[in-house]
């Protein structure tokens, strides 16, 4: 998710404001189209459960008379002198710890429009409590400026099918269907689904271990309460369509393998500010609009939420589905091994 678009959305709405002025206004020689200056905070933070360190991003929207461009490139236009974070954990409306976040100059980040090096951060160690409220304000004391805002940590779910006990998963017959469904947990609205394939490379006696990532789907909860059963029917074909696709044939000499623990099941879960970000952002069909822009923090703008990450880890192809990827009509370029081979036989 790119952080800058909020950025982007909020310079090109100030272009489009002073495009209608000029066009709207009486003719006169004296026309200002640049507003005194105000600069907003932008912060953006995405607590994560998984992770013992966690990163909060302040920087400030701008509008000047130089080129919104060059103007992108320069520190002091998209970040503050100084600035204050904390972040605070409650629960049941009492306050149970409290986190001052140290101002750090992180790795440069991907170069763009807006200057990559450096890149501040504020940066708090501490493991998150997934039935807690979690609260966030921040100062900056060189303008008087506060923002805050509160998100509620997204807590585990249980995954239902495929089953725990299951050492194998499936993909057998192209018509058939395999179901995925979990439970959903209080708190999240949006649910990302994907499928790790792990397999490996052999030539000329080396052996390399791959992945790829197959991308189910987003699904959405009726609210975030919690309890709500969701399930996604995956047809076979789907499957092997997808790396027949995502790999190139083999070449001569190589052999690819399902490695024995194949698959790997990948959640990863949104809270509801998450979810309405994601919403306000999609992209749309028709004529290009303006969008409202989406924050859930008071004095700025920006995102405060959180997010989950679940992985069913290991389950095994079938030697069926094995067989399916070694000659079926999808995959059978591709070099796969079938189920006959020693590597599966013998378990080498």
């Amino acid at each position: 998710m790119s952080k800058r678009k909020p950025r982007i959305r909020l310079l090109a709405r100030s272009v489009a404001v002073i495009l209608l002025a000029a066009l709207t206004w009486e003719c006169h020689n004296d026309l200002v189209v640049i507003a005194p200056y105000q600069d907003v905070p932008v912060v953006y933070c995405i607590l994560n459960p998984n992770d013992s360190t966690h990163y909060v991003r302040v920087e400030k929207s701008f509008l000047g008379e130089a080129s919104a461009l060059d103007m992108a490139r320069e520190t002091d236009s998209i970040y503050y002198p100084d600035g204050e974070v904390f972040i605070e954990r409650w629960l049941n409306g009492n306050r149970m710890e409290s986190y001052q976040l140290e101002r750090r100059v992180a790795s440069a980040r991907d170069s763009g429009i807006f200057t990559h090096d450096p890149n501040i951060l504020y940066v708090f160690n501490a493991p998150l409590q997934t039935n807690s409220e979690y609260r966030i304000q921040v100062s900056i004391p060189s303008t008087g400026a506060s923002v805050s805002g509160s998100t509620q940590v997204v807590s585990q779910f249980r995954v239902t099918k495929p089953e725990s006990y299951k050492q194998t998963f499936a993909f057998s017959s192209y018509e058939n269907y395999q179901t995925v469904e979990w439970i959903t947990a209080p708190y999240t609205r949006i649910y990302q689904l994907q499928i790790r394939f792990h397999y490996l490379e052999v030539m000329n006696r080396d052996t390399i271990e791959k992945s790829q990532l197959w991308n189910i789907g987003h699904f959405t909860t009726v609210d975030g309460s919690g309890g709500e059963r969701i399930a996604t029917n995956i047809l076979h074909r789907r499957f092997y369509q997808w790396l027949g696709n995502k790999l190139s044939p083999a070449t001569e000499g190589m052999v690819r393998l399902a490695t024995r623990k194949a698959l790997d099941f990948v959640f990863t879960v949104g809270g509801e500010e998450l979810f309405m970000f994601m919403e306000v952002n999609k992209p749309e069909s028709g004529p290009p609009r303006e969008k409202p822009a989406y924050t859930n923090l008071v004095g700025g703008l920006g995102l405060f939420s959180s997010r989950f990450k679940l992985e069913i880890k290991g389950k095994g192809l079938t030697y069926h589905s094995i067989d399916s990827l070694a000659s079926g009509m999808y995959t059978n370029t591709l070099g796969f091994a079938n189920s006959r081979d020693d590597y599966y036989i013998r378990g080498f």
